[in-house]
This record gives C-alpha cells, structure tokens and sequence, in this order.
C-alpha cells in the first residue's frame, strides 16, 4: 500500500478491540514511529500456546523507513514483544531509565541477541525524529515512569496517552498529570489516542495512597504471617509495603524471579534505596514477624505463589492463622486459575483477601470522570480509543460524544486512519495477522498445528504399525497404540478388533493396491476412525505407518 508523503496516518496492528498486544504505527513525511510492542496472555481457548504476538509483517515490509520505536512504559503488554522481535529491529528503542533497566535484564534473562540501540529519553526535551517532534509527558500508572506523547507535525498532532490515571504516586515523585495537560492545551490537538480500560467505570481512580491505608488497616491487625501478591512491575505498591513493614517493624522478604528483577531495576534507577530484604534461605527469622511479597497474583501455574498453596514450597509452608492478600486486580481470562489458587489456600486455613471486599489495589487507568477532563481540557477535533475490549471503545467513544466531540473512530487492529488538523477517518486497511512463539519459531495463531493439539486434547491419538514384504504381505499382526482416549478393557478390545480389521482389509486388497503407502494409510485411517467413532464417539488423531522389508 503506498501512502502520500505528507500523510499523517495512524495503524495500530495490536491492542485495538482487546487489552494487551499494544503496537501503534504512526506516519508522516516518508517515515514511521512505532509506539510500543507488546505480547497479550493466551486464555483457556488458545490451547498450547504461551504468548501472542502482533504481527511485525508491515513493520518489517517498511525497512530503514521505521525511524524509532517508543515505549510508553514497561508492562509487558506494550514491551513485551522486543525480545522475539529483536533481530529484526534495525532503529533505536527510546524509553525511559526504568523502562530501558527492565528491557535490558529481560534481553539478558532470554539470551537474545539485538543490534539496535536504547536511548533514554531525555527529561524536558524534545525528540525530533524526521518530520516527527515528539514532546513527552510524564504520567502516572502501575508501573514507574510511564509516558504519554504528542506527536506534532505539520499536518496536525497527536496525544497518544498510553496507560495513565490522574493521581500521581507520590512515593514514586509523580508530577501531577493535569498541570502538564495544560501546557499542551493550546496546540491545537487533531486526535487523542485514548486508554479505554476503566471507561466503564464511574468517578475517579484513587491514588497509590488509597491502597497503602488499606493494607496497613489489615497487616496491623495479623499475628501470623502475612503474604502479599502484586504484579512485579508495580514497585509504588511494594514500595507502600516496604513503608508498611518499616512502621510495623516487620520483616520483608522477596519471592520470584520477575518481582526481584523489577525490584533490582527500581534500585538501579534510584527509585528504591538498597533495602536489606530478608533471605528465607538463610534466615531462622519467625514467619510471624515477615511480611512476604510474592509473584503468582494470576494463578501462574509455576509461579511460587501456586506452589505455596500447594504445599510444596520448599521454606514457606502457610496455614491457619496466616494471610494471602490478592493486591492485584483478575486480569480477565485469568478468573478460574485465581480462585482455584484462593480456595487451596482457605482450603489450609488461610485467610484469602483481595480487592473485591478490602481497599488492597488501585488500578492504573482512569475512569470516566478523568477521560471527561482530559477531553474539556484538551478539546481534540476526534478521539480514537484503544486499549480495551469492544465494550470498553464504545463507552469512551460515548464519553467523547458527551464531550461534544463528534468525530470518533473506533478502530481495529490493521485500521488505516488518515488524520488531518480537521478530522480524522478510516480509508482502509492492511492486513495483519495474529502470531504466537512455538518451537523457538513465530509462527501465525491460525497454524494448523494449533488445530491438530486441540483435536487431539479432546479425541486423543491412535497410532498403527504395519509391516509388509516385498510382496505386500504383513509379517505380523498390526500393532495399535492410543493416548488420551480410555485405558478400559472395552479400548483394549477395540484396538484387538480394529487390528484384526486391518488385517482382512490388507488380505483382500489388489495387489498393486499394497504397494501404494497413500492408498493403504488413507483406508486404514477410515478403519481406525469408523470403530473409534462407533465404541468411543471420538474422532482421534491417527497416525498410521508402513513399514517394508526387503
């Protein structure tokens, strides 16, 4: 697709109509800047697959025409997917201090090998990338320094706001959101690309504080030990723990290898001093007298926290008298995996809390009251949201309307959307797929293995070994073996049967018909299937294979 060159286009090819994979293109005078490069979660219907990738087809088809890549900030929905796209990544990745510390220790966790170059993104100055000034904005989030960006160029700008909400953390030196908005409120913004995740959601998103006063509230009043599970990322909140346990005189100590890296990374950047946590390894200090920050807050079947809960730790063993505090949210997708991790702890006689019934999180994104000041403040000619599901876009394209801006557009990923210091609208589209990393390769999410795997998790495998002479003659019986559909007696009695199937049909074939391995496999399948079908009401994945010996 060619584009003219004083365009100024937006593409998001991930993170439109879903919350994840967020990947935004944006381009002017010949060239492009990519903001953010993210991976979403498999649910329970993507079977067999760890990650999703959006697609880096387009990406890659623009060549030395992609100038810089800008990361909004470093949750893994908007970086991500660096690491399995890093060989291919041939311009600087700008993020800030903490974002780029996070970055490099993930490249060097992964052993991935990368040619571009990092830069940090200089405090009170602008970046001017080709026909791009991009002025940043510091925001606030669940993560430290997140970014927004206005895009300015001369056929309009842009305010890409990235995750934000308007209360600043203040043990993280927040500035406030709002006094920064001002000063970008008379450049005649075009369009705002606008976080849709709490859209649904009434009044206002609280401070870090709101959090920090409800877990004081209930570890104060705990005897036993009291273990608290956050997203690693969210140094505010550990930082609210590590203030908690200081004033209560508790001891704090760190479990799981994600949570210790973005600790390491916030001590690095100077955001946590270098405090003295404690090592349950070495330590005989009483669990009593510790408070336990630990990954796993999404039911991660190999996190520590599933183990704890199991019983299978290997120092922490919780039981009654102990506390789980959930001081997340249930990313969505994630419900069932979460309460079967509650219910084995309360199953032990933990006392299980989170944010449903007790003030122990606060999100990251604003609710409706905020995106209505955003949009009096900066009054943009169109508002395009993203980052959330169908039903999130709409209601903040309604928060717009009742803005008095008419002119929004709801995009999907692969979207191109002209935009002008007048409006903005859709003029077509690109292709884009959805890819997933399998088998040290990325590979499409439509791949027909992924089909064959579910298949084969509900009907199960059959395997037959046929062995024949130079004269298509068997030599032995037909050997069958299955998995995953029955081991009872009624199975080893199908498999006898189909076998002896096999056989009466190979005795009774034409001759030259024996020496046709496409021919013989494709009929012997339909045995297979027929009985299978008719015993077990399953269709198996089957596998047939013929041997000859001279």
């Amino acid at each position: 697709m060619k584009f003219e060159k004083e365009q100024l286009i937006f593409i998001p090819i991930g993170g439109s109509e879903e919350i994840g994979m967020n990947a935004n293109l944006y381009h002017y005078n010949d060239s492009w800047i990519l903001i953010d490069l993210g991976i979403s979660f498999p649910d329970e219907t993507n079977l067999g697959v760890d990650v999703i990738l959006p697609d880096f087809e387009f990406v890659k088809s623009l060549k030395n025409k992609l100038a810089a890549i800008f990361l909004t900030h470093a949750h893994e929905d908007h970086y991500g997917a660096i690491t399995y796209y890093a060989s291919e990544i041939n311009c600087p990745v700008w993020g800030t201090e903490f974002t780029l510390a996070l970055l490099r220790r993930k490249m060097k966790e992964n052993g991935t090998k990368f040619n571009f170059e990092m830069k940090t993104i200089p405090k009170n100055k602008n970046i001017k990338v080709k026909g791009f000034d991009i002025e940043v904005i510091n925001a606030s989030h669940s993560i430290p320094q997140p970014l927004s960006f206005l895009i300015q160029t001369q056929a309009g700008n842009i305010f890409h706001t990235g995750d934000w909400k308007s209360e600043s953390s203040k043990n993280l030196n927040e500035t406030d959101y709002f006094k920064s908005l001002k000063k970008i409120s008379k450049k005649n913004i075009s369009s705002i690309v606008s976080d849709s995740t709490n859209a649904l959601i009434d009044g206002k998103t609280p401070s870090e504080d709101f959090a920090f006063n409800g877990l004081m509230k209930i570890i104060k009043k705990r005897k036993g030990c009291v273990l608290i599970t956050c997203f690693s990322s969210n140094i505010s909140r550990v930082k609210s723990i590590i203030s908690i346990s200081e004033k209560l005189n508790k001891k704090i100590s760190i479990i799981g290898r994600s949570l210790n890296r973005s600790i390491d990374a916030a001590i690095e950047t100077g955001l946590i001093k270098n405090s003295n946590f404690l090592d349950l390894n070495k330590s005989k200090e009483s669990l009593s007298n510790v408070i336990i920050i630990c990954t796993g807050s999404q039911g991660e079947p190999t996190s520590a926290l599933t183990r704890i809960s199991q019983g299978k730790h290997n120092i922490i063993s919780l039981g009654m008298g102990d506390t789980v505090i959930f001081s997340s949210r249930k990313i969505p997708g994630n419900e069932k995996a979460i309460i079967k991790l509650e219910n084995r702890f309360i199953d032990r006689g933990v006392e299980v809390l989170n944010d449903e019934d007790h003030d122990v999180h606060v999100s990251g994104h604003p609710s409706k009251n905020e995106l209505i000041e955003m949009y009096n403040l900066l009054n943009p000619k169109c508002v395009i949201p993203v980052h959330g599901n169908s039903k999130q876009l709409r209601a903040n394209a309604l928060i717009a309307k009742s803005c008095q801006i008419q002119n929004v557009v709801i995009p999907k990923n692969g979207n191109v959307i002209s935009i002008s210091s007048k409006e903005a609208k859709s003029i077509s589209d690109i292709k884009t797929d959805v890819k997933t990393y399998d088998n040290g390769n990325i590979i499409s999410l439509n791949d027909e293995r992924f089909v064959v795997r579910k298949h084969a998790l509900w009907n199960g495998l059959i395997s037959a070994s046929i062995v024949l002479n130079e004269y298509g003659e068997m030599l032995t019986v037909p050997k069958l073996s299955q998995n995953g559909i029955c081991d009872s007696v009624k199975m080893r009695n199908t498999l006898l049967e189909i076998s002896l199937h096999i056989e009466d049909f190979i005795e009774n074939t034409n001759k030259s018909k024996t020496f046709d391995d496409d021919y013989l496999v494709g009929e012997i399948k339909k045995i297979i299937i027929k009985e299978m079908k008719s015993s077990f009401y399953v269709r198996p994945i089957t596998n047939v294979h013929i041997n000859r010996i001279q």
